[in-house]
């Protein structure tokens, strides 16, 4: 039976599910648009908009959560200021979108793929 196997796997380990989109998740923070595919755009849905609830509130268990989730390999201070972007950039947006947190804007189709 199928119970509890809700989210998509994308064809990879649970170990490089979780960095990839950890990774994506900080990309898309820091530039505010990326380009991927569908699939991989809903599970990173489904794995940022929960970090944006979270940063309602900014408290040290809230920052301790954001920061635990987001990954970014280069710079330990570019967490940090990841961090303070999701509670101080989203945050006063999320309070305009009370329900809809992110959005998904599919590329048309190219003519030469056709």
């Amino acid at each position: 039976m199928r119970h509890n196997k809700k989210f998509n796997h994308l064809g990879r380990t649970a170990s490089h599910r979780s960095a990839m989109l950890s990774n994506m998740a900080c990309s898309l923070i820091k530039h505010k648009r990326i380009t991927t595919t569908v699939a991989k755009a809903k599970a990173l849905k489904k794995f940022v908009e929960p970090l944006i609830t979270k940063s309602k509130d900014d408290t040290t268990n809230s920052r301790r959560v954001v920061f635990s989730n987001l990954q970014d390999i280069r710079l330990q201070l570019l967490r940090k200021q990841l961090v303070l972007v999701v509670l101080r950039r989203v945050q006063p947006l999320q309070k305009l979108l009370q329900h809809r947190q992110l959005k998904l804007q599919r590329k048309p189709l190219k003519l030469n793929n056709l």
